[in-house]
């Protein structure tokens, strides 16, 4: 089961005064990512696990960010949430149909990148971009 820590990366980010990362959600991801199966990983902490991956590898440069797709492999998927392969590739899928992820299949692993990713300056609040580069 997942057992990262989602908010740590937030933390740092604000507690040392860099620009703020936050992400603009579709409505429709609340009631999905509610749903879950006892013993596994839920899907509201399956996405935070997906979102914590993103920002690992989001860059500022200057006014505009760059949104990195990262590469994972479904069975990494899989043991980590404790959820078979199928279930991960439909989680994914549903993602995707929803407008909240890109995903591109190649083969056993998948290249993810969490759309409408935007950063704010912790001095103004302003946002600097919203879908990047």
């Amino acid at each position: 089961m997942y057992t990262g820590s989602c908010l740590s990366p937030l933390k740092e980010i604000i507690f040392n005064h860099q620009n703020i990362i936050f992400t603009k959600l579709n409505a429709d991801l609340f009631p999905f990512l509610a749903k879950s199966l006892p013993g596994r990983t839920s899907r509201f902490f399956a996405f935070l696990d997906l979102y914590e991956q993103q920002i690992k590898d989001f860059k500022v440069f200057g006014h505009y960010a760059l949104e990195i797709p990262f590469f994972i492999a479904y069975q990494d998927l899989s043991e980590r949430w404790n959820w078979d392969r199928k279930t991960v590739m439909l989680f994914l899928q549903s993602l995707h149909k929803m407008g909240v992820i890109e995903v591109k299949r190649e083969y056993r692993r998948v290249t993810v990148r969490i759309l409408n990713l935007a950063i704010a300056s912790p001095n103004t609040g302003s946002e600097i971009n919203e879908n990047s580069i």
